[in-house]
């Protein structure tokens, strides 16, 4: 292997921009045209999409750490499998810290090119995270409000503006299941608009992934 075997340059990718958070790393490895997609992020996204992706994701968890698990390289392409830990002390996933221990697990798929990333994107269960992570405050929103569970999930989400689509992705529900969850949460709450929702509950600080419009499209 040398610097720029896929491996290496795979491994370099996990060790130095999200261990040792140096973002100069996203610079030096991602082409200017490079093409991804990211857990939580609508479409594919560019150098930039995945810099606001960082920066949202070191901001929410800190002492992040990254464990490779195993790579498997087919020419110009790596396949990584990877463990990630910390602690959810920041607002980056566009929910209230919540100071729980962060698991989880993923894989990523990477393209080079010459020593540059071109293509990749990478899977992991963002929707069971984020569900866990808010658990801290669904039981105050369930008994506050007689929220169920998931309203309670719903809400923290309305809050951020979320749209019912958006909605549905960050949970693995349905469209149309989100849409019913959001209507019954205005209900609840007595008032008519995600703005409402977090007027009444809060929304946290951190710069998070722009989302949709306020519509219950």
């Amino acid at each position: 292997m040398t610097a720029r075997d896929p491996r290496s340059l795979s491994v370099r990718w996990f060790e130095e921009i999200w261990n040792e958070q140096r973002e100069a790393t996203i610079d030096e490895l991602a082409s200017d045209d490079l093409v991804g997609e990211m857990e939580g992020a609508i479409g594919t996204v560019g150098k930039e999409e995945f810099r606001q992706y960082f920066h949202a994701l070191t901001s929410a968890i800190s002492d992040l750490h990254v464990e490779v698990l195993d790579t498997t390289v087919d020419g110009e392409k790596a396949t990584v499998r990877w463990h990630l830990t910390g602690l959810h002390t920041g607002p980056g996933l566009g929910i209230p810290p919540s100071g729980r221990p962060v698991s989880f697990r993923g894989l990523t798929w990477f393209e080079w090119d010459d020593g540059q990333l071109v293509r990749g994107h990478d899977r992991w269960n963002r929707g069971q995270v984020i569900a866990s992570l808010m658990r801290v405050r669904m039981a105050d929103l369930q008994r506050e409000h007689g929220l169920t569970p998931r309203q309670a999930q719903v809400c923290l989400l309305m809050a951020e503006r979320r749209t019912h689509k958006e909605i549905a992705r960050d949970l693995g529900i349905r469209p149309n299941t989100a849409r019913r969850h959001c209507a019954m949460v205005l209900r609840r709450l007595g008032v008519h608009s995600r703005q409402e929702v977090e007027r009444l509950i809060g929304r946290s600080d951190g710069k998070v992934p722009p989302h949709g419009s306020d519509q219950l499209d």
